[in-house]
């Protein structure tokens, strides 16, 4: 067997063909809009408006966080379906179009070091990544580092979310001298609840005076 099919057969072991719905599970072709079944796309809550800017933080959303987006989410987290990222990677490629928005380099939020050894992945890394494939654009998947885990977030209030965020993330004083400063950065994560952990991304980053930063998320609640 050719060294090339090889590869590709072990690529469609991580990315499979497009057979499944990624939110369902339904039967689907490959025709289908972000390995999407129609009654999935139908209930998604797309999300067309102008960037939101909150306290600061510009951003923007594919969809709105509903039960759909949630069992999309939970599927590449907590089921190990790597091969999402890539689809969400094209969703957040067609809002950035839609909302007419450039940038230069792409800075996924980082996960505590221990956390994600033991889930195996950094989902806005991979996220990342595939935008950074789609778009020909620079990814600084290291420009961030999380210094300590936190407490899970559900539960908690604004304030608390805050104060538990608070401190968490530092430089990568390496690598954010030249992919940061100056340049049009675009934050990545997989979705936005209260905000805490992009806005503590934002504050950190302007400690290296980019042009500008964006934040986007596949989901988000606002």
């Amino acid at each position: 067997m050719e060294l090339s099919t090889t590869i590709h057969k072990a690529l469609d072991l991580i990315y499979p063909p497009s057979l499944y719905c990624d939110c369902c599970g339904n039967i689907i072709d490959e025709t289908r809009t972000y390995n999407l079944c129609d009654h999935c796309v139908r209930h998604f809550k797309w999300d067309g408006d102008e960037i939101k800017e909150v306290r600061g933080l510009r951003m923007l959303r594919c969809s709105e966080y509903g039960i759909y987006e949630r069992t999309m989410i939970f599927s590449l987290k907590y089921n190990g379906k790597k091969y999402i990222a890539r689809d969400i990677a094209e969703m957040m490629r067609d809002r950035l179009a839609l909302a007419e928005q450039d940038f230069d380099v792409i800075v996924p939020v980082p996960m505590f070091k221990e956390k994600e050894k033991k889930r195996g992945f950094n989902q806005a890394s991979l996220i990342g990544k595939h935008l950074a494939r789609l778009t020909g654009k620079e990814l600084a998947a290291g420009a961030l580092i999380r210094t300590r885990e936190t407490a899970p977030m559900r539960g908690l209030s604004p304030t608390e979310r805050e104060m538990n965020i608070r401190g968490s993330f530092a430089l990568n004083e390496k690598v954010c001298e030249s992919a940061v400063k100056g340049k049009r950065v675009l934050l990545v994560d997989d979705f936005y609840t209260t905000g805490s952990t992009a806005e503590e991304c934002r504050n950190v980053l302007l400690r290296k005076n980019p042009e500008s930063i964006l934040f986007i998320s596949f989901a988000a609640k606002y």
